[in-house]
């Protein structure tokens, strides 16, 4: 029982952390493998049968990185204990109807006008004829080539945009070859994707119009560029710069390897001329002149190469620059056309100019103070007349009247006596003099008491 399981193991389609748990149980699994009963008699059964191969037919391809198939190879592939599965042709019928798949023949179909057109005529019309026809029964085996190609739309999109990623990586490279790509997807996304995946994969990408290719007429070689604009295609001269690119590269290896075989030379002959044969050593320094004749015809070819390479990219950047001229020339002369000329512009700014100073004026007049019917008193001369009225109730005292008033009090503070005593001879002892007067009052008011 053991071996046999060991065996199972073995044969899955997928690595068992992957695998449905139910794919040990015999009574589940012979329901799945069974033919669709139908879908009116038992709706939820009907759904959760084509959940389950179509999660499994999707984790197979995403996991073999592939995105075509047919029956004959999910027959193959998920074939248990000699069984294959009855119900496959209803699932890839279901995943038609619900446009998860389309025919690769379909697929590989240029379009008549342009990729929306198709994409309505793939999507949109077939699937419409094709319900119509399948109405009364899901199961009509004939109508179906068990070897007919499907490609799965979903997983090449996921697959789709890595690939596109790698490209943008090279995007410094104007044009890059196919084989490089697989080359690239090998090493980066997994190593046992297939050349038509990647091919497939490139024509979904055409079909986004994010990527050009065409076809090297010389060497049938595919090369592959990145669009910055959906129209864009190659061109003669990118393919012409392509072409003397990979010239330069060819010839850069030569040379290198003809010093290479220089150095190996050079050692020869001092081998040869230690061991005293000096007729050998000779010989092979004639192919040593005649090796280094041959890298200076290189090293030039190459200098003339890579002058050409300069002077087509220069030009290319020149018409880029041109291009961008043109392109504001004719932008600006729109705008002239639209009225913008030196004598619009100048009526316009007198225009403005007497706009600015109306509005000036307004908002001098607008800040201006209200006056009413009755305040014809202005309030400054109110205040002068207050002011003196002030004035007059307080009657003004000469300074002459005041300064001899002044004079009389002090000739009476010096006539003043107590007794005989003289209270003050001058103004300066008038405080003394009332401090005595209160001493001497003071020492007489025990007496009274």
């Amino acid at each position: 029982m053991s071996v046999d399981t060991k065996d199972m193991d073995n044969n899955l389609p997928l690595p068992p952390q992957i695998m449905p748990k139910c794919w040990n149980e015999e009574d589940r699994m012979n329901a799945l493998f069974s033919p669709f009963r139908s879908k009116l008699t038992n709706p939820l059964d009907w759904s959760s049968k084509y959940k389950f191969w179509q999660n499994l037919i999707y984790e197979w391809l995403k996991y073999t990185m592939q995105c075509n198939f047919s029956i004959a190879d999910l027959h193959v592939v998920f074939k248990r204990k000699g069984c294959t599965p009855l119900c496959l042709i209803t699932v890839v019928e279901e995943l038609l109807r619900n446009n998860e798949i389309i025919p690769e023949a379909e697929f590989l179909k240029e379009p008549c006008d342009s990729w929306a057109a198709w994409s309505v005529d793939i999507f949109v019309k077939r699937p419409l004829t094709w319900s119509f026809s399948k109405v009364k029964s899901y199961i009509v085996s004939e109508e179906i080539n068990k070897e007919t190609k499907y490609i799965h739309l979903k997983i090449l999109k996921n697959l789709g945009e890595r690939v596109f990623s790698i490209l943008e990586d090279k995007k410094e490279n104007i044009l890059v070859p196919f084989s490089e790509i697989v080359n690239s997807c090998k090493s980066k996304i997994n190593k046992n994707i297939s050349d038509n995946t990647i091919m497939l994969i490139l024509i979904w990408l055409r079909r986004e119009k994010k990527v050009a290719f065409t076809n090297n007429a010389d060497e049938h070689e595919l090369l592959i560029k990145i669009t910055v604009h959906s129209s864009d295609n190659i061109t003669e001269i990118e393919e012409a710069l392509y072409k003397l690119i990979k010239q330069e590269n060819e010839l850069v290896k030569e040379i290198q390897f003809m010093e290479e075989l220089k150095i190996d030379i050079i050692n020869q002959v001092k081998c040869y001329l230690a061991n005293g044969l000096r007729q050998v050593a000779k010989t092979h320094l004639r192919k040593k002149m005649e090796l280094e004749n041959n890298i200076e015809k290189r090293s030039r070819t190459l200098e003339n190469i890579r002058g050409l390479i300069s002077r087509i990219q220069d030009t290319h950047t020149n018409t880029a620059v041109l291009l961008a001229y043109k392109t504001g020339s004719d932008v600006l002369k729109k705008l002239s056309e639209s009225g913008l000329s030196e004598s619009n512009v100048r009526d316009v700014m007198d225009d403005l100019s007497e706009a600015l100073d109306e509005q000036k004026e307004v908002q001098s007049i607008l800040s201006e103070t209200f006056e009413s019917d009755d305040s014809n008193i202005d309030l400054e001369q109110e205040l002068e007349e207050l002011m003196k009225l002030d004035e007059s109730v307080l009657p003004e005292i000469p300074s002459t009247t005041l300064r001899s008033n002044i004079d009389d009090l002090k000739d009476d503070f010096k006539k003043l006596r107590v007794g005989n005593t003289v209270v003050a001879s001058n103004t300066s002892s008038l405080k003394t003099s009332s401090q005595t007067i209160k001493k001497k009052k003071t020492l007489t008011e025990p007496e009274c008491m």
